[in-house]
């Protein structure tokens, strides 16, 4: 990945690549489904893009990013996250040249279908996530009206074979323009890839599921049929094989044994905003809880401190994670926090311990009550331009921000004149904290201190002892 490819400033160059430009968009898809996801600015800039690119008619017509900017009125900070959202849920796909310095090509994807959308767990989840169950369902009931009982009938429409001749060797030779358009649409599909949302399960067994599952009254068809919206809670909340068999039996249907998805769904989304529940968190035998080792940072040595924050990191799942510290506050996950952990989740920029990270050092060290979700955009901002991929990456781009904040902090304090007002200073935790020896210049002002307070003390000594030798010499000299 390439530095550049987030310093977008207004004289930046595109141009833009639609294959679909002919076809008209789905609006109710994107406002019902879309919408709640990304917001109303990404999906501003999304329909300006498409509107462009049927005038440009795929002519590499170049644009610069000012004219964006004016129409949506925005900022390149505020329509470089609008742009990264609208590839997050691949509606669009950004290039960078490699050989015109500044210049970004564009390629606007056509949205899934609304059934497309419904299956694909990862966007169907971030959706729930997003608007609430009762939401959730009336947008479903929008999209997919019920067909009327219109009583007993019996279809008897005409196939395609009844009206139309087509010769038999056509069908078992096709001709070669039909195989070459077939090669070409092939080429040129243009619709959003949904399996780059398909979650990456490292560490669950899904065949240990479906052994579990082996013995009891649950179809096992059905199981396998919902194996990517299971990965997908996997991903989200970390949950064991033994945990999920007993989260698919209660959403079973019982009259048909079937699972049924959409309840799966809503049990574990519902089961995970319910406080006090202490056996969530998946983690090995003798890893500590997170907010038992932020307790515990003033007796462990810092690397054996840094350590452990680290193995919570990497054995936990993030939502998992998040629950299991405000239980222990006596609190609870609120909706927001849902959401913007889903969210940071479902784009797939970072690896599991480096949100886990950002979740600590939020919460752990009793800095924040709540996920700030602008202040966690921002570092998750960072350090995605900073390609953050592990927890020690994620440890030293935080000892990196502090510095830059006191550096910052202290070249504004000597441009202005002191006031009464106190100075708020932002501070890592001890275990993010680097080994800082006192420098050498502090020493030595230190020690000059020191010095002149002895200084003072000796001549004020050597004063007295005068003194005292004049008024002994007065008194002899009227004795006389």
């Amino acid at each position: 990945m390439l530095n550049s490819e987030n310093k977008l400033t207004p004289d930046s160059k595109y141009i833009l690549l639609n294959s679909s430009a002919n076809r008209s968009l789905d609006h109710s898809v994107l406002t019902n489904l879309y919408l709640p996801i990304i917001g109303r600015g990404a999906l501003e800039l999304y329909e300006l893009l498409w509107s462009l690119s049927i005038n440009d008619h795929n002519r590499l017509i170049l644009h610069k990013h000012y004219e964006l900017q004016s129409m949506l009125d925005v900022g390149s900070d505020k329509l470089l996250r609008y742009r990264r959202k609208l590839e997050g849920v691949n509606l669009l796909k950004t290039f960078i040249s490699l050989t015109s310095a500044d210049s970004y090509v564009y390629e606007l994807k056509v949205p899934c279908s609304a059934s497309e959308f419904l299956k694909t767990d990862i966007l169907s989840i971030l959706l729930l996530g997003k608007v609430g169950e009762e939401t959730y369902n009336q947008i479903v009931a929008r999209l997919f009206l019920p067909k009327p009982d219109v009583g007993r009938v019996k279809d008897v429409s005409a196939s395609l074979l009844d009206v139309f001749q087509v010769p038999s060797s056509d069908l078992k030779s096709l001709p070669g323009s039909v195989n070459e358009a077939k090669r070409t649409i092939s080429n040129r599909q243009n619709l959003a890839d949904v399996s780059r949302l398909t979650p990456r399960a490292h560490d669950f067994d899904f065949d240990l599921l479906l052994d579990i599952l082996d013995n009891s009254y649950v179809d096992l068809t059905s199981v396998k049929a919902a194996s990517d919206l299971i990965m997908s809670e996997y991903e989200l909340y970390g949950i064991d094989e033994l945990k999920m068999a007993d989260f698919i039996k209660r959403a079973t249907n019982l009259n048909t044994n079937k699972l049924i998805q959409r309840n799966l769904k809503f049990i574990i989304n519902r089961d995970y905003t319910q406080p006090d529940v202490t056996d969530r968190l998946q983690a090995p035998q003798n890893t500590q809880s997170a907010t038992e080792t932020g307790k515990q940072a003033d007796s462990l040595p810092k690397d054996r401190e840094l350590q452990e924050v680290i193995d919570i990191a990497k054995n936990n799942a993030p939502i998992a994670l998040l629950k299991q510290i405000k239980d222990q506050r006596h609190g609870m996950v609120t909706e927001g926090e849902q959401r913007a952990v889903r969210d940071l989740v479902a784009r797939g920029i970072f690896p599991t311990e480096v949100i886990n990270m950002l979740i600590y050092y939020l919460l752990a060290d009793d800095q924040h009550s709540t996920l700030n979700k602008n202040l966690m955009a921002t570092i998750a901002d960072d350090w995605a331009q900073h390609h953050v991929a592990t927890a020690e990456d994620a440890i030293s781009q935080l000892q990196e921000r502090v510095k830059k904040q006191e550096a910052a902090r202290t070249k504004r304090q000597n441009r202005r004149y002191s006031g009464g007002r106190g100075q708020i200073k932002e501070t890592l935790p001890d275990w993010a904290k680097a080994d800082q020896p006192g420098s050498a210049t502090s020493k030595k002002a230190a020690a000059q201190s020191t010095n002149k307070k002895k200084s003072k003390a000796q001549q004020a000594l050597e004063h007295k002892r005068v003194d005292e030798a004049l008024a002994r010499l007065r008194q002899k000299k009227e004795d006389q």
